[in-house]
């Protein structure tokens, strides 16, 4: 090869080179939005994460770019996710009502045991005025966090014992059971006799294996995701919470997006809270299937039952009363009250 040839070649290479590195940068998305969250890429959690993104991909093209991180892998620990998305660090994550509690105690209101009688009733004030309402308060109080949308992440919370089954309350005198980090959680399990453990999620399983505790209050979609079925042996399907998921945006984040960028965001949180929504309702009976083909039991609530642990537990709302002074429990009372209504009037 003459060093005429060899050079043009290496001429051609060169404009060759630069070329990719420029529409390398012309693709580049012109933002990129991190979601971090502590569940596996079985969880409900993931689902939506995955619809948040598409539904990005769709409305803007390469102009954003969403990373997903399940299982801890960009923040290992709820208090590490939370001070990331406040400083700005991290994007979107999400939080439980119970692990909510510990940055603004009045949201628990929303975790009352035996405050919604079913999806519709719970997703429909989860959709109203009151959830909107903490939000711009925990923006007001500089919390930096922008409540964007409520899913949920797990179906309904109810009682997955080791070897207790549970057929009234006296059934849960003097059992540990697993709580949230939530006030409010702790306080249900003592209404109703038993001795609360507040445990992270993760440590659940090792927990049961070790004796340390007689039961969860988990769903029976959390029980065989998480394995929890080597230990657990009984389901009491009361569903007396909600397992909202608040899906946040962090505001020193968001206050970097242009309006158009925002205005997409907030779509895609509408089409991710209800992806969790549906994965959660489709994963319930295939669960339940699974845990008694493994030899499991399942005990769904009665009328007289859930009238029963409704009156053991009433107390609470004169606890959150008296610990949250404002008219939150009267809003939510009210926002119940119409969605009741509003839904009898559709179905009529």
């Amino acid at each position: 090869m003459t060093s005429r040839l060899r050079n043009m070649l290496l001429v051609l290479i060169t404009i060759g080179c630069v070329i990719g590195i420029l529409s390398s940068r012309a693709e580049q998305a012109e933002f990129t939005i991190r979601v971090a969250f502590l569940a596996s890429q079985d969880d409900e959690d993931y689902i939506g994460a995955v619809a948040f993104r598409e539904s990005l991909k769709r409305q803007l093209g390469d102009r954003v770019e969403v990373q997903i991180y399940p299982s801890g892998q960009f923040c290992g620990n709820e208090r590490e996710c939370m001070e990331a998305l406040q400083s700005g660090i991290l994007e979107v994550h999400q939080t439980t009502i119970g692990g909510l509690a510990g940055l603004y105690g009045p949201a628990q209101v929303l975790d009352l045991p035996y405050l919604f009688a079913n999806d519709d009733i719970a997703e429909c004030v989860m959709d109203g005025p009151v959830p909107k309402a903490m939000g711009e308060a925990m923006l007001k109080d500089g919390l930096g966090l922008r409540l964007m949308a409520v899913g949920n992440t797990g179906g309904w919370r109810s009682f997955a014992m080791t070897e207790s089954r549970i057929k009234s309350v006296t059934d849960l005198d003097g059992l540990r059971i697993r709580t949230l980090p939530s006030a409010l959680e702790q306080e249900m399990v003592r209404e109703l006799g038993g001795s609360p453990m507040a445990l992270p999620f993760s440590e659940i399983y090792s927990a049961l294996g070790a004796g340390m505790l007689a039961g969860t209050k988990n769903s029976i979609q959390d029980v065989m995701g998480m394995k929890f079925d080597d230990h657990i042996k009984h389901v009491f399907v009361d569903r007396h919470s909600y397992m909202s998921a608040i899906w946040w945006y962090s505001e020193k984040a968001w206050e970097r997006l242009p309006p158009d960028i925002q205005a997409a965001v907030t779509i895609a949180y509408g089409e991710l809270a209800a992806a969790t929504r549906k994965a959660a309702k489709d994963r319930e009976r295939p669960a339940i299937e699974k845990f008694i083909a493994g030899g499991g039991t399942i005990d769904y609530v009665t009328d007289a039952q859930r009238a029963e642990f409704k009156a053991a537990t009433a107390p609470l709302r004169d606890w959150y009363r008296n610990k949250y002074p404002g008219d939150w429990l009267e809003r939510v009372d009210a926002a119940v009250r119409q969605c009741e209504s509003g839904l009898l009037k559709s179905t009529s």
